[in-house]
């Protein structure tokens, strides 16, 4: 009985210790570095070192969708992206994502509905041109798979968003031999929480996000 004790007690504390917030780049672990560094156990085939990582513009994609009326679900873009990932290989609860998007890079493949997205009847990029999303923490739910949370700002307003994160791959590019990762992201958002709630619920308010990014690790 006594060595059962025990073993749930370690089990509990295993179970507690496996990851803490972050705030900005400020890291406020719940303990003690060394006894988290000791108690997590480490992820599977990370494969590339701690570093900054810079996405690839040219395969960086955050993608969107809702339904329109019932009759279709469009699928839109932003063309315009900047990501930069620190990476903690030994311990990736540490590490942090930041991400700038140029709001006028919408794309909905509809010339005339790009203006309109642009217009002060929806993103009015004029005035607030940049969209951005800074990670807050990070919660492993496997090997290769986690949960981000971070604050996500549109129109000037900014919210709580949290992401099912995937590790796609993490190895030299096959081209540029340099250390890659790449991720899939999804999450939800309401657009009324930042001031785009027009015509719902016929158009839902609820939007379904897609992110897939390859980063590859700066000189």
């Amino acid at each position: 009985m006594k060595k059962q004790i025990q073993t749930l007690v370690l089990a509990g504390t295993l179970l507690g210790a496996a990851t803490y917030t972050l705030s900005g780049t400020a890291q406020t672990p719940k303990f003690h570095p060394d006894e988290t560094h000791k108690m997590a156990a480490p992820y599977e085939n990370i494969g590339v070192p701690s570093g900054a990582y810079t996405m690839d513009k040219t395969h960086g994609y955050v993608t969107f969708s809702y339904s329109h009326f019932d009759l279709s679900n469009p699928q839109l873009r932003f063309r315009d992206i900047d990501a930069v990932l620190v990476l903690d290989a030994d311990m990736p609860e540490n590490s942090v994502l930041s991400v700038e998007i140029d709001a006028a890079s919408i794309d909905s493949g509809v010339d005339i509905f790009d203006e309109h997205l642009n217009s002060p009847d929806w993103f009015d990029t004029a005035k607030h041109g940049e969209i951005s999303f800074k990670s807050t923490g990070f919660t492993r739910t496997g090997t290769k798979a986690g949960t981000m949370s971070g604050d996500l700002t549109i129109m000037g307003i900014t919210k709580p968003l949290t992401l099912d994160v995937t590790l796609l791959a993490a190895k030299p590019h096959p081209f540029k031999k340099v250390p890659a990762i790449g991720i899939e992201a999804r999450g939800t958002l309401l657009r009324s929480d930042f001031g785009l709630g027009k015509y719902a619920p016929g158009v839902t308010d609820k939007v379904d996000l897609l992110i897939s990014a390859e980063f590859h690790k700066d000189k």
